[in-house]
C-alpha cells in the first residue's frame, strides 16, 4: 500500500482542517454570549485566550497546506496568513506559553491584583490574570515606531470602545479563519476519494502493524 494511492497527506490535511473549523465554530459561538455576570465575563476571557491557539494552528495549516484553489481562494489564502501573524504573537505570549516578561509587565500595571483587599479573592485574581495577561499580549504586539500594529493604540478591555473594538476585529479575524478553512475543506473533498470496504480493511490491516508509539507509517 502506497501513501499516495490512498491520499494518506490529503485526508491527514482535510482531518486537520476539520477539525480546526469546528473548534473555531464552537469558540466563536462562546465568544458571542451576552456577558451578564461574573462568570459570563471570566468565561469570555478564557475563550478568548483559547481562541487565539486554534488561530494560530489555522495560520501554520495556511502556511503548510498548499491547494490549486481559484485566485480567490489563493489570495484568501495569502491574507489569512498575514493577518494571523498577531494570532502567533498572542499564542507565544499568552496561551502556548505564558511568557515571563509579559506576566512581570501584567503583575506591575495591576497592583491591585495584590492588594490586601483581594488577598483571598481567587475568583478577582483569575479574572484580573486572565485580563491583563490578554491586554498585556495585544499591547506588546508593536511596529518599529512602538505603535500598537492591529488597533494602533494601547487596548484596555475595561473601557468600552477598546473593548468592542477588539472583539469586533476578534469577530472578523475568527470569521474569516472559519470561511477559508471551509474553502480549503472543499479544495480538498473534491480531490480525496473515499475507498471502499476492501480499501478500508487494507488500510487498517497495515495500520494495525504499526506501532502508536511511532510517528511514521510504513508502507
Amino acid at each position: 500500500m502506497s501513501s499516495e494511492k490512498y491520499q494518506i497527506k490529503e485526508k491527514a490535511q482535510y482531518l486537520n482542517l476539520l477539525l480546526l473549523k469546528d473548534d473555531l465554530t464552537y469558540l466563536h459561538e462562546l465568544l458571542d454570549c451576552p456577558t451578564k455576570s461574573t462568570e459570563d465575563w471570566l468565561n469570555k476571557l478564557r475563550n478568548t485566550r483559547l481562541v487565539f491557539l486554534i488561530l494560530d494552528n489555522v495560520r501554520e495549516a495556511a502556511q503548510k497546506i498548499n491547494l490549486n484553489g481559484s485566485v480567490v481562494y489563493v489570495e484568501q489564502t495569502r491574507q489569512i496568513r498575514k493577518d494571523l501573524l498577531f494570532a502567533n504573537h498572542f499564542r507565544n505570549k499568552a496561551i502556548g506559553h505564558l511568557d515571563h516578561t509579559l506576566l512581570e509587565r501584567a503583575v506591575q500595571w495591576t497592583p491591585i491584583l495584590f492588594s490586601e483587599d483581594h488577598k483571598d479573592d481567587l475568583e478577582f485574581q483569575t479574572i484580573e490574570g486572565h485580563r491583563n495577561v490578554i491586554e498585556a499580549s495585544i499591547n506588546s504586539f508593536l511596529d518599529d515606531e512602538g505603535i500598537q500594529k492591529v488597533f494602533k493604540t494601547e487596548i484596555d478591555l475595561m473601557y468600552p470602545p477598546d473593548h468592542d473594538l477588539f472583539y469586533q476585529y476578534l469577530w472578523k479575524i475568527v470569521t474569516d479563519s472559519i470561511d477559508w478553512a471551509s474553502n480549503a475543506l472543499d479544495i480538498l473533498s473534491s480531490k480525496i476519494k473515499f475507498h471502499n470496504s476492501d480499501e478500508s480493511s487494507e488500510i487498517s490491516s497495515i495500520a494495525g502493524q504499526t506501532s502508536r508509539k511511532g510517528d511514521r507509517i510504513i508502507y
